[in-house]
């Protein structure tokens, strides 16, 4: 299950989300002391345990939505690689749509 699992990106992302929560957090209780008071060193402590647990959670789960991801763009990537090699490409690809005609566009908006 946590095979093939990109850690590092993850726990990078997951201290951004947390860095977010704590700034979050630190700017309400400047702004709302009542609501979110961080007044003893029992809330900044338990704020911080809450925050260790949300980087662990959030490091697992995004490390295992990056995994999916990549899964999806490998299995993309071949899909679009087998559905291309069967078609082989005709002559007139890339090049102007030789059935339309400027003079004809012209005559009708007249």
């Amino acid at each position: 299950m946590f095979k093939d699992l990109d850690w590092r990106s993850a726990a990078r992302r997951s201290a951004v989300v947390v860095a977010i929560y704590l700034g979050v957090f630190y700017l309400l209780s400047a702004v709302f002391p009542e609501s979110f008071r961080l007044r003893s060193s029992q809330d900044v402590a338990a704020l911080l345990i809450n925050a260790v647990f949300f980087f662990f959670i959030f490091t697992v789960i995004y490390a295992l939505l990056d995994r999916r991801r990549a899964r999806m763009m490998a299995e993309a990537r071949r899909k679009r690689g087998e559905a291309s090699g069967r078609e082989e490409p005709g002559p007139l690809k890339g090049k102007p749509n030789p059935n339309t005609s400027r003079k004809k566009a012209a005559r009708r908006r007249r």
